[in-house]
């Protein structure tokens, strides 16, 4: 009888399997802002211990979704590339659909308000930040792929968040976790998520991939493209 076993290459199973396990979730979670963590830092955030915490990283590693740096003595992980990201995402929107926090719930509020995806803007602000670019032609979509057009480039080296070539990077649609609608990744996503930080309209949040809005930020954001944000 053949055997009607797929490649080990297409083995899903296996690498459903890694993330079946709430911890090494929380773990790559952590690191889906594109940074590298040590083991210690990463156990903690998924709170096992050091010794588990260990094991399951070394886990993730074999199976390809992470990878270590070595730096003297030390040792970093992240994510594998952005395909490991990508991958990460897309699953998680086979879960249910996270419910609107209350507002009390401010951690979860933020997150969804604005986070980071593997180094591109994503959440509320993300999406609406496509719209903008789109509704205002600074940036085209067009066999699947976004890029800035001429105004768009202008704009953006204008008001300092893109340089000289940055602006012709090419962008991808990455369907967005919480909004189910797309933002923009790829080299583009990237760059413009950089510029955001570098110009300090957004501020990172202290040991989560949550962002905040400066007061400067909800001001270019509104003059530069139309958005609307609220002040972190």
């Amino acid at each position: 009888m053949d055997d009607l076993r797929p490649a080990n290459r297409f083995d899903i199973a296996a690498t459903a399997a890694l993330l079946a396990e709430p911890a090494r979730v929380a773990m790559l979670s952590a690191l889906m802002d594109g940074q590298a963590r040590p083991a210690t830092e990463l156990a903690r955030m998924a709170q096992v211990s050091a010794s588990t915490g260990s094991a399951h990283l070394s886990a993730l590693v074999r199976g390809g979704l992470l990878e270590v740096e070595r730096l003297g003595r030390h040792r970093y992980h992240r994510l594998a590339g952005e395909t490991a990201a990508r991958v990460f995402e897309s699953l998680s929107l086979l879960a249910p659909r996270p419910r609107v926090p209350s507002e009390a719930n401010h951690d979860a509020i933020g997150f969804r308000q604005a986070r980071t995806c593997y180094r591109h803007l994503a959440g509320v602000l993300g999406v609406a930040l496509v719209d903008a670019l789109l509704r205002r032609r600074l940036m085209a979509r067009t066999e699947g792929a976004f890029r800035l057009t001429p105004a768009g480039r202008r704009t953006t080296e204008r008001v300092g968040l893109l340089e000289g070539e940055l602006g012709g990077l090419g962008g991808t649609p990455c369907l967005d976790w919480t909004e189910r609608r797309d933002h923009v990744a790829g080299p583009l996503g990237v760059a413009l998520t950089k510029g955001l930080l570098e110009r300090r309209w957004l501020r990172t949040r202290p040991g989560t991939r949550a962002l905040r809005v400066t007061v400067e930020g909800a001001r270019g954001l509104r003059e530069a493209f139309g958005v609307v944000a609220e002040v972190g």
